[in-house]
């Protein structure tokens, strides 16, 4: 190679370098922003971290005895997190809760009096495998949740600022020492601008409507539902939305967006599922707690459920599951 090949290529070599270097610093700098908003684009320094989880576990066999746990965090004006926990707890008789808000300079979730054990491990290849195990403490009882397994397989919402997975698994419910084999619905959030429980809260409502359902049927097929209004249609990034997802007993799984669900006189749903899904679900209320009991501004609900799944051909298929629902 001559002087001047050998110069040209440490040139080549040098100038790639920097346009590396300079891509990276651009790329670093960019905003976020989704891309059917009309509203200013955010900096990195504007942006607020708002994570949560949320475990649904519901055992099997009747009176169903059921945990809603909570967790979420999010900056405070002091410099550090602001860590929210609710648990919701069916006794096969009636729904307790519990609520406590702590400060932690982490966003791991904090260990407290109400919920004194929570670890999500991550399987060590880092691909969507993990396992959760924790425990709470409610006024009646202690309670232990194990799930050797959830994949995130249900992707709910895929933004730059605002990502939501939901993993559905068998798991195992203890209670006082007595072990429930049980059904799971593991809900993860990373948000950067938006969460739904903040704007829902807020003293000024922007007239949201919620209608969710999490269904089990006897042959062990799983339906997420959720039907969203949103009055003002500028709020950002929170919009108006339907979806329902079907994860069959094989594991395969199917979405709609096009669902009709009826509020049933204020004792049920009656959902159209079409797009693929063809099917209806008619569901009865069973019982009710309030999840925000003393906000003024918001109606927010949850309980348990049963009901059917009817098929294209007729079919009927009994289940039971939680609905929640918000009127703000």
């Amino acid at each position: 190679m001559s002087n001047k090949q050998y110069a040209i290529v440490i040139f080549i070599v040098v100038v790639s370098a920097l346009g590396f270097f300079y891509s990276g610093y651009f790329l670093k700098e960019i905003v976020i922003k989704d891309n059917n908003s009309n509203t200013p684009q955010e900096t990195k320094k504007d942006l607020v971290p708002f994570f949560n989880d949320e475990v649904v576990i519901i055992t099997k066999n009747k009176p169903h005895y059921t945990l809603i746990a909570n967790a979420s965090r999010f900056p405070n004006e002091n410099g550090l997190y602001t860590h929210r926990q609710k648990i919701f707890s069916f006794d096969g008789v009636e729904w307790t809760s519990k609520f406590s808000t702590v400060d932690s300079d982490s966003l791991s979730i904090a260990t407290t009096p109400t919920i004194p054990k929570w670890e999500v491990i991550d399987d060590p290849g880092r691909v969507l495998k993990q396992s959760v195990k924790g425990n709470v403490q409610t006024d009646k009882s202690f309670i232990e949740f194990n799930v050797p397994l959830i994949t995130n397989e249900l992707g709910i919402r895929s933004l730059a600022g605002y990502t939501v997975f939901r993993s559905e698994a068998n798991g195992e419910l203890t209670i006082d020492g007595k072990k429930y084999e049980s059904y799971v619905l593991y809900t993860r959030t990373y948000s950067y601008n938006a969460s739904i429980s903040l704007i829902a809260l807020s003293k000024d409502p922007i007239g949201i409507g919620t209608d969710w359902i999490a269904f089990w049927d006897a042959e062990g097929n799983f339906y997420n539902i959720d039907e969203t209004i949103v009055d003002n249609k500028e709020v950002d990034p929170y919009k108006s939305h339907s979806i329902a997802v079907l994860k069959d007993n094989e594991g395969r799984v199917k979405k709609s967006f096009t669902l009709d669900i009826q509020k049933n006189n204020d004792i049920g749903y009656d959902v159209n599922i079409l797009e693929g899904v063809n099917r209806t679900i008619n569901v009865k209320f069973l019982n009710a707690v309030s999840r925000n009991p003393t906000n003024q501004f918001v109606d927010n609900k949850i309980g348990q459920l049963e009901g059917m799944i009817r098929f294209e051909n007729g079919r009927i298929i009994k289940g039971f599951g939680i609905y929640e629902y918000i009127r703000q």
